[in-house]
């Protein structure tokens, strides 16, 4: 009588199972996270020697003078040659990681759902470690972020300051959110937000030629037109992955690599 590998029935077995259906959003737990960011901007403004008004707006500066105004065209060129430079600069650290994210799917190549689940996990932490980094110096410096905020003149005057309180205290509960938690769907739905609030600002600040500073990762703000375009175009890519990852969230922590 012919035997089957216990390998061999192992995998029969997982493709013969029935595909769980993936979790749905949780309306209420959003609403969780949504009110942790709340009371966390609350809190640090409180405490934060550098905390800023709760209502008004800081005055809106003149556009510099040597700030130039770049067409559309002019505008991709200058952000692909940006992002150009920068990839050079940083070609080791894209490269390894590029390198961890083939070989660890590889390696759970024969596993159910293996590779997706590997690939999730490092979009969750490539992810959460950049909007926690993006946070740092704005969550510190509420009143110079408000700066900032004010110059892209988009929010009413009175809610400014109240925003850019909240703002980073998003991002932190995002990147937490997507390193410790086990709920992808609503973490990928806050990251998803924050991304289109960030290309909505940046796209009618540029369109105004209102000559701003990005402001993403640095309060201080982008030192010419190409890095703000740069950052315009960066967060439009970043959609694409952040799609990927809302059409194959599940409910697992981020260790969890595999159906079991």
């Amino acid at each position: 009588m012919r035997m089957t590998a216990p390998k061999t029935v192992y995998f029969s077995f997982m493709q013969s199972q029935p595909s769980r259906p993936r979790a749905g959003l949780n309306p209420l737990f959003l609403l969780i996270l949504l009110t942790f960011s709340v009371v966390l901007g609350v809190v640090n403004n409180l405490v934060n020697p550098d905390g800023t008004d709760w209502v008004g707006s800081p005055r809106v500066l003149p556009k510099p003078l040597d700030w130039p105004s770049l067409s559309a065209s002019e505008g991709f060129s200058a952000g692909a040659k940006f992002a150009w430079s920068g990839l050079l600069q940083h070609a080791l650290w894209v490269a390894g990681a590029l390198l961890v994210l083939a070989l660890g799917a590889a390696m759970l190549r024969q596993r159910a759902s293996g590779p997706a689940r590997w690939v999730m996990s490092w979009l969750r932490v490539f992810f959460g470690v950049l909007f926690l980094a993006a946070a740092f110096p704005k969550f510190t410096d509420p009143e110079g972020f408000a700066m900032m905020v004010a110059q892209y003149q988009m929010l009413p005057a009175f809610a400014v300051n109240a925003f850019s309180v909240w703002l980073p205290a998003l991002e932190i509960t995002a990147g937490l959110s997507l390193l410790l938690l086990p709920w992808e769907r609503e973490s990928t739905a806050l990251v998803g937000l924050l991304m289109v609030m960030f290309i909505v600002a940046l796209a009618q600040a540029l369109g105004r030629d209102l000559g701003i500073a990005c402001g993403c990762f640095d309060i201080k703000g982008a030192t010419d037109a190409g890095e703000t375009w740069f950052a315009l175009l960066r967060d439009v890519v970043l959609l694409v992955p952040i799609f990927w990852m809302w059409c194959r969230a599940d409910r697992r922590p981020l260790w969890r690599l595999w159906r079991f």
